[in-house]
């Protein structure tokens, strides 16, 4: 760009020829990754993923994890999934090792120093057993619910969140809260998943492996007037019913919709509660 000056006119340029700018691009932001270094069997490292500028919604970013460590053996498997959340410019990713320098004795009893319970029993009295065959499971004596969510279904959750536990062992029902809800998504295939914990109000008597339902409401209104989406038509941008004034006669009417539910839609303003609108018109 070259400027000019014209001298017949009454401004005078600037002695400032240069000027930095910042140009914020609309694609994903680039990553880079920050920390690293050495760590001890049994501790934990943590990896931080920095973007160049936060996102405006929220992005799964997908990682790998190599090296001449195995995963399973030297560290716990990791998602290979972050959530980088709208507005933020990082997320750590921790990296588990696992202490693997402890030999038992054939002669060694395993003891639970905290209340547990045991779970499923992998061998029968008088088996031979390997070393490194699992023998059984040891499960809290108070079981865990843990919810299972897909990406879009993550964004409506949020800790602290209300929620009624169905449990299909003996018909149970209780009210409850999300408790615990991970960041971090595990993938399976092409698909991921996010997990939490769900804390139940009352007592609920169950198994392990037992289905239970999440009921979440995500979305509320009270005393709403709602119409079947049918009777909703649209006239140039705008949403409109058919009324029946007391009168008798149909007349259009705009209205301002809210919520929608399966058949039925929320109507803000328009009509009022008593109304009756029109679905459909025999013109036979």
């Amino acid at each position: 760009m070259r400027l000019s000056v014209d001298p017949s006119a009454k401004y005078r340029l600037s002695d400032r020829d240069r000027a930095t700018i910042l140009i914020e691009s609309s694609d994903l932001p680039e990553l880079t990754l920050a920390g690293g270094g050495g760590v001890a069997e049994g501790d934990t490292a943590v990896v931080t993923i920095v973007a160049d500028q936060p996102p405006d919604t929220d992005t799964s970013v997908n990682y790998q994890v190599s090296g001449s460590a195995q995963a399973g053996q030297d560290y716990v498997v990791v998602t290979g999934t972050a959530l980088l959340r709208a507005g933020e410019r990082s997320v750590t990713v921790e990296i588990r090792t696992i202490n693997d320098d402890v030999v038992f004795m054939p002669g060694d009893m395993v003891v639970a120093d905290w209340p547990v319970r045991v779970g499923t029993v992998s061998v029968e009295e008088g088996d031979y057993v390997q070393r490194g065959t699992p023998l059984f499971d040891l499960t809290e004596p108070v079981f865990t619910i843990t919810l299972f969510a897909s990406p879009t279904d993550r964004a409506k959750l949020a800790e602290g969140q209300s929620v009624t536990v169905n449990l299909d062992a003996g018909d149970q029902e209780s009210p409850g809260t999300i408790v615990e809800l991970d960041d971090n998504a595990t993938v399976s295939g092409s698909s991921e998943t996010y997990e939490g914990v769900v804390e139940a109000v009352e007592d609920l008597v169950g198994v392990d492996g037992a289905v239970v339902t999440i009921d979440v409401v995500v979305e509320e209104s009270l005393n709403a007037v709602v119409v079947p989406i049918a009777a909703v038509l649209s006239d140039g941008g705008q949403q409109t019913v058919r009324v029946v004034t007391p009168a008798g006669v149909i007349e259009r009417r705009p209205i301002e919709t809210g919520m929608l539910d399966g058949a039925y839609v929320e109507v803000v303003s328009g009509v009022v509660a008593g109304e009756y609108v029109i679905l459909e018109i025999d013109r036979s």
